[in-house]
């Protein structure tokens, strides 16, 4: 009885994560990203002025 539910919430886990990286995929690389309010390649009007790529 104890594996059955091990394995339900492995499953279960994993569906939550593959539905949470669907979700994120669909907002775009710089919306899902948790470093979007201080990246400067998001082109966040409040980033500094330098880039990655300088």
């Amino acid at each position: 009885m104890a594996d059955i539910l091990i394995v339900g919430a492995i499953f279960a886990y994993a569906a939550f994560a593959l539905y949470r990286g669907i979700r994120k995929s669909k907002k775009g690389a710089c919306a899902a990203c948790s470093q979007r309010e201080s990246c400067s390649a998001c082109g966040v009007p409040d980033a500094p002025a330098s880039s990655k790529f300088d």
